[in-house]
């Protein structure tokens, strides 16, 4: 079974130890990191003893927030998922992290069930849109009146970004569409440099502001 490895970024060290609680009652999580702030994540990723695959990260922090700490793992290339924590939603900050590369969302005040549901659908898919978020990108997509221009994806990369939005993996696709795990993961990777998106969960929004496949809110619930 797959054990999602959690690193946990936050001042308060009450939620820190809190969070940990949580995310460990299973058997499918382990935090092997946390941080007080951005600043230290980032020499624990420099010295190389850093192991996660997964980050919550929290906005509000001193030294380095969230903000930076994000845009600086963006600059670095760095392929981890970040999960955004946050005492409230500002809708502004989510667009602008949603464009950044943010896998998911949770408010601090979540229900400890939704925050494990969280950590396990972005280890699994790599990301978690929930209704909050989708009514935002829906919002953005209304007034933004289509300014976007569709690239030019193929036929093919139009399918697969489908089955990504219903959630498959590489290996269903692959199964779905009768090719190999690599030619899906080297059609991700020429989708991901045409829509010039971060990671999977841009992918996804890319598809709902471009009317490419009709969201089910309750797939991401």
């Amino acid at each position: 079974m797959t054990k999602y490895k959690v690193a946990i970024v936050d001042d308060e060290k009450l939620l820190r130890q809190g969070m940990k609680l949580i995310l460990e009652q299973g058997n499918k999580i382990e935090v092997t990191t946390e941080a007080e702030n951005g600043q230290v994540l980032l020499d624990r990723i420099d010295s190389g003893t850093f192991e996660a695959d997964i980050i919550l990260l929290d906005l509000s922090m001193p030294v380095l927030d969230g903000i930076d700490t994000l845009l600086e793992i963006n600059k670095r290339a760095l392929s981890y998922n970040i999960i955004i924590l946050t005492s409230h939603y500002n809708d502004s900050i989510i667009l602008k992290l949603l464009d950044e590369g943010a896998a998911g969302f949770l408010a601090k005040n979540e229900d400890p069930s939704e925050v494990i549901n969280t950590v396990i659908q972005v280890g699994e898919k790599g990301f978690h849109i929930n209704d909050h978020i989708l009514q935002l990108i829906r919002k953005r997509r209304l007034l933004s009146a289509q300014k976007k221009l569709k690239l030019e994806l193929t036929p093919r990369e139009i399918e697969i970004i489908g089955l990504i939005c219903q959630e498959y993996t590489n290996k269903e696709i692959a199964e779905q569409l009768f090719i190999s795990p690599r030619t899906v993961e080297g059609h991700r990777n020429r989708i991901l440099e045409k829509t010039q998106c971060k990671n999977i969960a841009g992918v996804v929004i890319y598809a709902i502001e471009h009317n490419l496949f009709d969201v089910n809110i309750s797939k991401y619930n």
